[in-house]
């Protein structure tokens, strides 16, 4: 009897005191690597190929506006009834001093270049999210509901708000 009651107080302990060390030094921390960092983007002509890692030309960075420690997603053409139902989604999760968005249509003259040769999206994505470094953080689809919701996440996730 003795003996059993020391095997489930060690088998009670075993968990308790792993789950105390881990509280006191283990850290719950996620990231969202970059794209195009260790392989270069499929480009089509007329583009030209980019070295890794890639970042966006200081051309187009200066034509992006970032405040501090935010993020930039720019979105490109006209938006489907769908799309612009999960945009106002995004909207209300993330305001504009966190994400700044810019909205590109396709008569605007930088649609024809960025789209395929600076952000390398390729249909039916046409959001892209880029952070203050230059870096491609993520291509997504406006109208799919599990591409809106990574979207979301991994902005949390960068910003570190979980």
């Amino acid at each position: 009897m003795g003996r059993k009651i020391l095997y489930l107080f060690v088998a009670l302990l075993l968990p308790a005191c792993i789950f105390v060390f881990l509280k006191i030094f283990g850290k719950n921390e996620f990231a969202v690597p970059p794209l195009f960092v260790t392989e270069s983007p499929a480009v089509q002509p007329p583009c030209v190929p980019v070295n890794v890692p890639y970042s966006i030309p200081d051309s187009v960075m200066h034509q992006l506006t970032f405040s501090q420690d935010s993020l930039v997603l720019i979105g490109f053409g006209d938006r489907s009834r769908q799309g612009s139902n999960e945009m106002n989604r995004f909207v209300e999760r993330f305001p504009d001093a966190v994400v700044n968005r810019i909205d590109i249509g396709e008569q605007d003259s930088r649609y024809v270049f960025w789209k395929p040769c600076v952000f390398f999206l390729q249909e039916p994505a046409d959001l892209v999210l880029v952070d203050q470094h230059g870096r491609i953080r993520g291509q997504y689809t406006s109208s799919d509901l599990d591409e809106m919701d990574r979207l979301i996440t991994e902005i949390t996730i960068i910003l570190k708000r979980y």
